[in-house]
């Protein structure tokens, strides 16, 4: 072969060396991008574009997030109006979902003040709702009663009461919306991953007990042994104690028990967790005690495979009873790790939905 053809072809082998297109490089990852306070508002009849929000609680279920919240007005039976929609109560549980937290669409109302019976007892004060996804089946549970006579009540008198229905989709129509007995205000339900559920409720400490919804479509709830967890004050961490403890949520991860709390302090409203071995404990508190600014949070699988959390806005006035979101992530001592609330512009590297629950 002549020289300056041999050139000519050992310039082209290079030449496509350096031009050809990579093989097995990774493509580049997708962003998530999020802004705290979230753009979030909704209508209600005295004011048509609220965005303070109370207790919100967001899961992720196939390509989109669902968003329920306590809806104003914040209100509860001393403070009842006859005059006004719903008598000044929240009007029911909203229900809003979104394919990338930035833009919501309402999908319905879940449960709604004005289509229930007068009888029916919970009709008012429409608290801390929350979506749990448990065997397959998905259970809203909130915080109601019903202001136009005491006997209308489970209780026979108004109060911090709990009720729990069942769904097949995240979307409802959720059913058999049945009175937990002895419940408190913020009642939550974690999922053990065996085949048991567990109610937590606070009542200043917070405590726990196993529940069985396998009656639910009769209307039948079975609650085991009441027990206390933990209490709100902190001499056994020698941290500062919180007035009291509420908005708690559990979850099983990485093989343990998670239990986030929120407290409430003079200066502010922060989150507290606890660890167990065990969804019946022991729970040993964070030695940290406060672990987060802002509370009442609940736990969702985020855009990028960890756990976030949905919460009400505190540490800044601009994010203040607004809603935010966070991730966090579990360290190799298996404590929860997060940074300070956020409020200037995140860009995340997003990867498929992963079940963090194992």
């Amino acid at each position: 072969m002549p020289t300056n053809t041999m050139s000519k072809l050992t310039g082209l082998i290079f030449a496509g060396l350096f031009l050809a297109p990579a093989v097995g490089h990774a493509k580049p990852m997708k962003t998530f991008d999020y802004t705290n306070p979230l753009a979030f508002k909704y209508p209600t009849p005295e004011r048509p574009d609220e965005s303070e929000i109370r207790d919100p609680c967001i899961i992720h279920e196939g390509d989109r997030y669902y968003l329920t919240y306590t809806v104003w007005p914040f209100s509860d039976s001393s403070s009842k109006d006859p005059a006004k929609p719903d008598m000044r109560s929240s009007p029911g549980i909203a229900l809003y979902s979104s394919a990338d937290m930035k833009s919501w669409k309402f999908e319905n109302w879940i449960v709604k003040s004005s289509e229930l019976p007068d009888d029916c007892p919970y009709k008012h004060r429409f608290w801390a709702p929350e979506i749990h996804k448990i065997q397959g089946k998905f259970y809203v549970i909130f915080t109601a009663d019903n202001w136009l006579k005491k006997e209308y009540n489970a209780t026979g008198d108004w109060g911090y009461h709990a009720f729990v229905g069942v769904a097949d989709k995240v979307t409802g129509p959720y059913k058999h919306i049945t009175y937990i007995k002895d419940s408190a205000c913020d009642t939550t339900l974690m999922d053990a991953k065996n085949g048991k559920v567990y109610a937590i409720m606070p009542f200043g400490d917070l405590f726990e007990q196993e529940i069985d919804l396998s009656r639910l479509s009769e209307g039948k709830i079975t609650l085991g042994e009441r027990k206390k967890i933990l209490t709100c004050d902190n001499a056994d961490i020698q941290q500062p104690s919180p007035k009291y403890l509420e908005g708690p949520w559990g979850f099983k991860a990485k093989g343990k028990f998670y239990l986030f709390y929120a407290e409430t302090y003079e200066d502010s409203y922060w989150t507290g967790v606890a660890y167990a071995d065990s969804p019946e404990g022991p729970w040993r508190k964070d030695p940290r005690g406060k672990v987060f600014e802002g509370g009442h949070l609940a736990v969702f699988d985020g855009p990028d495979g960890r756990g976030w959390f949905s919460y009400r806005g505190e540490s800044q006035p601009e994010a203040r009873a607004r809603l935010c979101i966070d991730p966090f992530s579990i360290g190799p001592d298996g404590m929860i790790v997060t940074d300070k609330p956020t409020i200037t512009p995140q860009i995340i590297e997003s990867k498929p939905k992963i079940a963090r629950s194992k």
